[in-house]
């Protein structure tokens, strides 16, 4: 009993463990609160294990704490190595932003700006003006309204036209977005009532036709996002579902991805222009600001005057709105766009590169490496890319990558090692092989993927 006493006395106070040169250090990056409490943890954790009888050394608290502090530190919003091949990925932020965009709202925004005050009249206007204008512009809208993300755009059009009334859509667009939002879901909450028609598969102008009632507020058309319907399927264009409205029924377009560009290295298969959808004549079309627009995250919605005008006026805008930060990076990407300078936004480098920039960086990346082991442990292979995000399912790109194969690691092993790096890499496993896939691979994160793999292969080959 003395013995195990003795030992008690020796594991070290809270203050001491936090005054360690190895624990301080995740101070800037956690927070003191947060060590304080993983240290607690570990302290009563060890307290308890001397209790049940184990032999425990109190010089094992330090790398226990600063182990659960390298864990908590990774879940803190930070920059990634996008290794995966998909362009815009949910999980790592969707769109890239750009170090000149993120330099331009470091040089215009600290201190005050110009959110609400029209500077030319002297008085308040109403946020996102400027944005907005060039949105309409771009599009061929007769306006335009920032949310604050594309489900926010639905709901508020939904709420604002269609509580208490009918709304018609296909059974084969009764889609779920990332983190289980469904458009069911999302129409019950607004206060419309669903009507579903046609089937899975095949939804024709007569199905829409036959469900129309005095009930009915508005034709909802929805972007099939992250999936596609192939074999024997129909659908009516969204010219032929323009033809049923009426002055008291609506047509909505959820676009989803809000494609502005056209580009002649595009395949004549992608995602179509927020301005072609528009001239085939729903009333108003929502879309996203972080998709293949290239923005932050957003929800932006453009048709007729009027009506966006309704929609602005809706209490609920209080709730949706964005701030100026959202604003700020929303119009000085929308005017790149404009200028016809959309290989100027990170996203759409990442997009238009070809197969010769990409193997540059893999060359680059295998010099950097100096190991010997990455003769037999690291080797070029053919990749396929993805838009993500929703944007053209099924679509791939041509790309190359590396397969990391490291004697004694899994292809699991080597995921998790590569996202242990100090700036986390994130690849992705193909058949039981960990894959590097270069397209994401930005040219400011190479030097930091190869010293990654180096400090891999050192670890478990050695010298060599």
């Amino acid at each position: 009993m003395e013995e195990k006493n003795q030992i008690l006395r020796n594991i070290p106070q809270v203050e001491k463990v936090l005054q360690s040169e190895d624990v301080r250090r995740f101070v800037p990056d956690i927070g003191r609160p947060a060590i304080v409490d993983i240290i607690r943890e570990v302290l009563a954790g060890i307290r308890k294990r001397i209790d049940d009888g184990e032999t425990v050394s109190p010089e094992d608290v330090v790398p226990a704490v600063v182990s659960r502090c390298a864990l908590k530190r990774m879940k803190k919003l930070q920059r990634v190595i996008n290794g995966t091949g998909v362009i815009i990925h949910t999980n790592l932020g969707r769109s890239p932003l750009g170090a000149d965009l993120l330099k331009s709202l470091a040089e215009t925004l600290p201190g005050y700006c110009n959110l609400e005050l029209v500077l030319p009249e002297g008085k308040r206007g109403s946020r996102g003006g400027f944005a907005e204008e060039l949105i309409s512009r771009m599009t061929g809208a007769g306006d335009a309204l920032i949310v604050n993300n594309n489900a926010s755009s639905v709901f508020l059009i939904l709420n604002e036209f269609a509580r208490g009334r009918e709304v018609v859509i296909s059974r084969g667009e009764l889609v779920q977005i990332g983190g289980g939002f469904r458009i069911p879901d999302i129409m019950r909450q607004s206060g419309a009532h669903m009507v579903e028609v046609g089937t899975t598969n095949i939804t024709t102008i007569e199905d829409y036709r036959r469900a129309l009632t005095g009930e009915t507020a508005m034709i909802f058309s929805c972007h099939r996002s992250n999936f596609t319907m192939d074999g024997f399927t129909d659908k009516p264009s969204l010219a032929n579902l323009a033809s049923l409205k009426t002055d008291s029924l609506l047509f909505v377009r959820d676009l989803g991805s809000g494609n502005v560009t056209t580009d002649q290295r595009l395949p004549r298969s992608f995602e179509p222009t927020v301005r072609f959808e528009l001239e085939q004549g729903p009333d108003l079309v929502c879309f996203s600001g972080d998709k293949l627009l290239g923005g932050c995250q957003a929800g932006i919605i453009v048709g007729r005057k009027d009506l966006v005008a309704r929609l602005r006026r809706n209490p609920l805008m209080r709730m949706l709105r964005v701030d100026k930060v959202a604003y700020f990076l929303l119009q000085e990407t929308l005017i790149r766009h404009s200028n016809g300078e959309a290989e100027e936004i990170a996203l759409w480098q990442v997009m238009l590169q070809d197969e010769k920039a990409i193997g540059a960086r893999i060359a680059r990346f295998l010099r950097l490496v100096s190991h010997p082991a990455k003769e037999r442990c690291i080797r070029r292979v053919d990749t396929q890319s993805v838009v993500g995000g929703g944007a053209m399912p099924g679509f791939h790109m041509k790309s190359r990558g590396l397969s990391v194969d490291v004697p004694g690691l899994t292809a699991r092993d080597l995921y998790t090692a590569f996202i242990s790096a100090e700036v986390p890499v994130v690849g992705s496993i193909v058949d039981d092989r960990f894959i590097l896939d270069f397209r994401t691979i930005l040219d400011r994160d190479v030097s930091l993927a190869a010293g990654a793999a180096g400090r891999i292969l050192e670890r478990h080959c050695g010298g060599e």
